[in-house]
């Protein structure tokens, strides 16, 4: 066999075989993005929150501004009601105006 040939073959495999790894990788989702940009509204309403707790009328108010389907729970009970089956949720703890730790949790739905 002719050197040249074998070396183009080689080349032409793997090529081929570079080709099919490329298609084998797995894209993120519309979805997932669409998720990623849920949790981080979710961080940044948490995040106000903290700087200056609000009543829980407020946080209806502020949750229903930026999310159409979601639910709040503050200290475990929920205070707005939202449903779905795929849902995305965030959670932290502030401190409110009388240095008493209150555990707040987003869950927004997707559907």
């Amino acid at each position: 066999m002719n050197k040249g040939f074998v070396l183009t073959m080689e080349a032409v495999i793997s090529i081929l075989l570079f080709g099919i790894a490329i298609l084998c990788i797995n894209l993120p989702s519309e979805n997932s993005l669409k998720e990623l940009l849920i949790i981080q509204q979710e961080n940044d309403l948490l995040k106000v929150w903290s700087i200056d707790f609000p009543s829980e009328s407020e946080m209806i108010l502020d949750t229903k501004s930026l999310f159409e389907n979601a639910s709040v729970y503050l200290d475990g009970a929920e205070i707005l009601k939202g449903s779905g089956n795929e849902s995305v949720s965030s959670e932290g703890i502030i401190i409110d105006d009388f240095l008493i730790e209150r555990k707040i949790r987003i869950v927004v739905y997707l559907n």
